[in-house]
């Protein structure tokens, strides 16, 4: 993204794709896939699982301080829950798959956008280092996944990869929400 005066903004060091799975061991499915959760299904073109990219808004830090705005507890009670970015799968240099913790995701399905947006609006102003007009798309269209998985009574998981560095361009207009919905 340029911003005024000609200066960019660099890549997101991670790559961070939420979606819903029925269990850990569906989600580990998609730990090498090169797509992750975006997997296309063998003749049908549609993505195996419902997925939103969310432009570095990694699985431990970043998410455990919004589900500590959400949820209305300190920090270290939401990161302390075991499905607070546990590992289900992946190597020590990834790409990874880790849960997201059911308190969070009813949180996130039960938040009206409104009061999503505000909290992204707040949590890019105070901590960074997403900038609030990706955060903000971002946190609904991760409320929005938490409510169809919550449906159909799946768990959201985050697949997560390094970028390597090479491909760390200038620019996050690539790092924008993306959703890839099962047909």
């Amino acid at each position: 993204m340029d911003h005024p005066g000609g200066a960019t903004t660099p890549r997101p060091p991670i790559v961070t794709d939420y979606f819903a799975a029925p269990n850990d061991a569906v989600a580990a499915t998609v730990v090498h896939q090169e797509a992750g959760p975006s997997v296309v299904a063998r003749g049908s073109g549609q993505p195996l699982f419902d997925t939103v990219r969310l432009p570095a808004v990694e699985p431990f830090v970043v998410l455990g301080r919004i589900a500590a705005a959400l949820c209305g507890r300190p920090y270290a009670e939401v990161t302390a829950h075991p499905r607070h970015g546990a590992v289900v799968d992946g190597a020590d240099e990834g790409p990874w798959v880790v849960t997201v913790s059911d308190e969070l995701a009813h949180a996130l399905a039960a938040t009206p956008p409104e009061r999503l947006a505000a909290v992204a609006r707040s949590h890019a102003r105070l901590s960074g280092p997403v900038p609030a007009d990706l955060l903000v798309p971002a946190l609904v269209a991760l409320g929005e996944l938490a409510d169809r998985a919550g449906r159909v009574r799946h768990d959201l998981y985050c697949w997560t990869r390094l970028t390597p560095p090479s491909s760390r361009r200038p620019a996050m207009a690539g790092a924008s929400v993306r959703t890839r919905r099962p047909a």
